[in-house]
């Protein structure tokens, strides 16, 4: 994938997936690639030549599956999750209906993933890697009833330094298949 003005390709150093059959790899040109992932957890994704970040995925959750699910994020220091200090704030439009939501829990909420329809995420991450508290927000866009918007922000209250991040639905196990592409902003 050619470099974008303003964007740096990122390779992550490692990616892991698990649930039944699952698979994960990155390719020599950054693309990560998972197959029936229950979580997926990448790792050498952030460093100190970045503050900020962007991750652009397209995924579907296994058709067998339930029909809907949220799609979480952790932010990981090798490979190892942060667990708790995570705040989401929901707007969230289909056919024409507005709602919002607030939530604490162990994760970020940062998309919805559908049964058998493609979904595609962007996700800013503001300050991952430096000591400091790490704010995100992410837009989720499915064709759930033609389409759906999802505008999440999140943040994470810890000051530590973290290098990748953990993906993973509202803890049913639904599997999802998909790509992502992580990319350094320009400072």
């Amino acid at each position: 994938m050619a470099e974008i003005a303003g964007l740096t390709l990122i390779t992550p150093s490692s990616v892991a997936a698990t649930g039944a059959g699952s698979s994960a790899s990155v390719s020599a040109s950054g693309k990560v690639t998972f197959t029936t992932a229950v979580t997926l957890t990448v790792n050498g994704a952030f460093t100190a030549s970045y503050d900020n970040y962007l991750i652009v995925t397209r995924m579907v959750q296994t058709v067998s599956q339930p029909t809907f699910g949220s799609l979480y994020l952790q932010v990981t220091t090798s490979g190892t999750a942060a667990t708790s200090g995570y705040t989401s704030q929901r707007l969230r439009a289909t056919s024409t209906t507005v709602q919002g939501s607030r939530f604490s829990s162990a994760a970020a909420q940062i998309g919805e993933i559908y049964g058998g329809l493609q979904n595609g995420l962007h996700v800013y991450f503001y300050g991952p890697y430096l000591s400091q508290p790490t704010a995100l927000r992410s837009i989720s866009a499915s064709a759930k009833d033609t389409a759906t918007i999802a505008d999440y922000a999140a943040t994470h209250s810890t000051s530590t330094s973290y290098d990748g991040f953990r993906l993973t639905d509202d803890g049913v196990g639904r599997a999802f298949t998909g790509t992502l592409t992580i990319y350094g902003l320009s400072q």
